[in-house]
């Protein structure tokens, strides 16, 4: 352990300015630990010294975060919404990650990249990404770039959302509530574009974000089941679900019954942010920007083109519902 001290300490410090500049940068903590570890791995050399702390963050730390993410979700949330919310959460979701599929074949990208940004834009941004990134183990450049370009495109939104719901006629604040809950990657965006509108705006919008970020369970389980084992002996290997994977679920399950005291379960669930900040800044030093210039403007036109879809979408369904 004290070969990884070096590089974990590292990785840390670059998660804390990121948490630093967060307050003044509306990318979020994940991001700018990305490209706060982009720039330095890309302009300053590092002693080997610092890798085998690095990879231990962006892999068994990562692993730690992702099980702690658990804490973060109570399925109980579900009886909050009505009939037809769920309706568009439900379907929503899995026509953004079809979506993103599509456009990333189109655009030349990998599959594996595309699923990230699907999942990303469709759920929970950061967090959706590095949870599918563990299942369906792509490149740490795909992980950077999605997550980089996912947040992006969410601060944009930030100021793109209430003005889309002002200019739309018909719509009450339920209907857009759940526009902007429904189309925002994380839930600090979320609640900047909602209550920007009105209290009550706001509040919605953050119920339905909280609904769609519950089904990072099923998607990542489908995700884990879906893998394809290696070939031997010309039978297909059992696929293996991930330790963290299963506490992941236990985790949520436990959260769900209500059992533990909310001061304990804050706890655990800002511990998870924590660790998948210092995650990410692990990645962003294993990144070389000339991955980046090869694959960053497909991403960015896929994550955009799939969005703008998503938007689309939901303004097309919230406006039925405003019309029912």
């Amino acid at each position: 352990m004290r070969r990884h001290l070096p590089g974990i300490l590292f990785s840390t410090l670059i998660a804390l300015t990121g948490f630093i500049f967060s307050e003044l940068i509306p990318l979020g903590s994940v991001t700018l630990a990305i490209m706060i570890g982009i720039i330095i791995r890309n302009t300053v050399p590092l002693s080997s010294v610092f890798k085998p702390g690095i990879a231990y963050s962006e892999k068994k730390i990562l692993a730690y975060a992702i099980a702690l993410l658990g804490f973060s979700l109570d399925y109980r949330i579900f009886a909050a919404l009505g009939v037809e919310t769920l309706f568009i959460i439900f379907l929503g979701v899995p026509c953004t990650i079809l979506t993103a599929l599509a456009l990333g074949r189109l655009f030349g990208l990998t599959k594996e990249t595309s699923l990230l940004l699907g999942v990303g834009n469709g759920i929970c941004g950061s967090s959706a990404i590095a949870a599918a990134q563990s299942v369906i183990q792509t490149e740490e450049e795909s992980v950077g770039v999605s997550v980089a370009t996912i947040n992006l495109l969410g601060a944009v939104g930030i100021f793109l959302l209430p003005s889309l719901c002002l200019l739309l006629p018909g719509l009450g604040e339920q209907q857009q509530g759940i526009l902007i809950g429904n189309t925002l990657q994380a839930v600090g965006q979320v609640s900047a574009a909602g209550y920007s509108v009105s209290d009550s705006v706001g509040e919605t919008a953050t119920i339905v974000k909280m609904g769609r970020i519950l089904l990072i369970t099923p998607v990542v389980m489908i995700l884990a089941a879906g893998r394809k084992g290696h070939i031997r002996e010309g039978r297909p290997a059992l696929v293996n679900i991930p330790g963290y994977l299963i506490f992941f679920l236990l985790f949520s399950l436990i959260n769900s019954t209500g059992i533990l005291p909310p001061e304990i379960t804050s706890v655990l669930s800002q511990a998870s942010k924590y660790l998948l900040t210092i995650a990410m800044a692990g990645i962003g030093l294993s990144i070389s920007t000339e991955v980046l210039k090869t694959g960053g403007r497909k991403t960015l036109l896929t994550a955009a083109g799939t969005w703008v879809i998503q938007i689309a979408f939901s303004v097309f369904l919230v406006t039925v519902l405003a019309a029912a």
